[in-house]
């Protein structure tokens, strides 16, 4: 290399890092100071006092589930497990009927319009909390941002619980550090692949993709799958705009066989391909070699599976935009299943689970349970009702809008209404295997994963897209979760 080629390379890193830099979170997580260790500590001595006193409430209280449930809402269950394990083993789990959250939704629409109107302190709360579940109900809210909702509206409420409350804004605080700790470490990850040089179509999302992974799996127990979820969805995120912006479909066709045979030689791939498989072979080997070292060697192998199962749907929605085809319905929420990238990101969560996921427990997934083809199916079809409107403009491959259009010869608005019908037979269907059918050798981890997932999709993808439009809504809500810490005062 030349002295001009080495600076060049030079120039280029670095127009990469202020590029990154430029983006929402680039600068700020790659550069801010966030709580020092000392700080850090003393939260976690405080946490460890507070949680002696809820235990012993825990044991005492005479309105078990009421407790129980506060401390759920407020995020500081996983301090608990065990204690609420067994406090939920001596009380009695009831069905709630479709006509009974039909009959409860009518009666708080009803009770919301009476309490908004009143002048009380004690209404405004209870009226923001009845309007928040209607809006999204608690089995459909993505855990921190309910927490954050609820810590806010408990500590206006008179005669909350004041070490509950504490031992919440702590505990929120306290993730947050390890929160703000991970995504530097995937932003300096993201930055050294120096993407935005060599594959310019790469969008710069580490902070929002991250944000996901939280969504799933918050607890601090679950790091390591977080660290694996963001890596493997950020490289299957630019996989998609590959194939969705930039592909040649002979290129493509190319580049899925490849990717079939896992062919590490990668000698046939233009280079912006060799770069990107490149990126994905060294995190699924990454990935395999820290299994192995925990006795887990058949992960690798799974992942690497689930990689083959997400370009082959990429290609068919490839396919059907280089023929002009309109594909069934049908058809379409089948490839759906694996172009919603939900293989590959549930297999990464499940190598960072540990023992828990087992080797079944992988065969059952690439089995596609039912609850797992419903949080894909509920993740194809809300992307495609929110995204349908930008991608029309952009040149992408049909959405499940058009299919369905097409083969029921409808409206765009019948088409929509008939969409919405099928995220809630979706919805039905998670809740039937999260509740009921859950198999014995599947951990509820995993279960809480793949719910997660869905839960993600109704907060960022309801009203808008939230992924692709970060200056917006979404940028409140990571800036809550990742990075204002709450006040504390001692005297709460």
């Amino acid at each position: 290399m030349t002295g001009d080629d080495a600076i060049a390379e030079t120039s280029a890193l670095e127009r990469h890092k202020a590029d990154f830099r430029a983006t929402v979170w680039g600068d700020f997580f790659i550069t801010h100071v966030f709580s020092d260790q000392e700080t850090v500590n003393g939260w976690i001595a405080r946490i460890e006092a507070l949680k002696e006193e809820v235990i012993m409430a825990m044991m005492i209280s005479t309105e078990k589930l009421h407790l129980i449930d506060v401390v759920e809402r407020l995020g500081i269950g996983y301090h608990f497990e065990a204690e609420i394990e067994e406090q939920l083993r001596q009380i009695h789990e009831e069905t709630i009927l479709e006509e009974a959250v039909e009959f409860a939704g009518d009666n708080l629409r009803n009770y919301y319009f009476k309490v908004d109107h009143g002048d009380e302190d004690d209404n405004r709360v209870l009226s923001k909390r009845i309007a928040h579940v209607l809006e999204r109900p608690l089995r459909k809210g993505a855990p921190r941002h309910e927490h954050l909702f609820f810590i806010t509206v408990y500590e206006q409420e008179k005669g909350h619980n004041k070490t509950l409350l504490k031992l919440a804004k702590l505990s929120w605080n306290h993730l947050q550090s390890i929160y703000q700790q991970e995504i530097k470490g995937i932003s300096r990850w993201w930055i050294d692949l120096d993407f935005a040089t060599r594959i310019p179509f790469a969008r710069n999302r580490p902070v929002e993709i991250y944000f996901w992974a939280i969504g799933s799996m918050w607890e601090p127990k679950f790091a390591l799958a977080r660290y694996f979820i963001t890596k493997i969805t950020m490289l299957v995120s630019v996989t998609d705009d590959m194939y969705e912006e930039r592909g040649i479909l002979d290129e493509l066709e190319l580049f899925t066989s490849v990717v079939e045979r896992w062919d590490t030689s990668m000698k046939d791939l233009p280079d912006y391909m060799r770069t990107l498989y490149a990126a994905i072979v060294d995190v699924v080997d990454e990935i395999a070699t820290t299994m192995t070292a925990q006795g887990r060697d058949y992960c690798g192998d799974y992942l690497k599976e689930a990689e083959k199962y997400i370009v082959r749907a990429f290609l068919s929605h490839a396919r059907w935009f280089a023929a002009g085809e309109v594909p069934t319905v049908e058809e379409y929420r089948r490839v759906g299943l694996h172009s919603s990238a939900y293989p590959p990101l549930a297999c990464a969560a499940l190598c960072g689970l540990g023992e828990k996921a087992s080797k079944e427990a992988f065969e059952w997934l690439l089995s596609h349970p039912k609850i797992f083809v419903a949080v894909s199916d509920h993740c194809r079809v809300m992307d495609d009702i929110v995204a349908n409107q930008f991608e029309r403009k952009s040149g992408h491959g049909p959405s499940l809008v058009e299919c369905y259009m097409k083969q029921h010869e409808v409206s765009r608005e019948e088409a929509v209404k008939a969409l919405k019908k099928m995220l809630k037979d979706d919805w039905k269907e998670i809740n039937k295997e999260w509740v009921i059918d859950q198999p014995s050798f599947v951990c509820r981890e995993i279960i809480s994963m793949l719910v997660g997932l869905a839960r993600m999709m109704e907060l960022r993808y309801t009203e808008f897209d939230g992924c692709a439009a970060s200056d917006r809504v979404t940028k409140d809500v990571v800036r809550a979760v990742l990075v204002t810490p709450m006040v504390i005062v001692d005297d709460v």
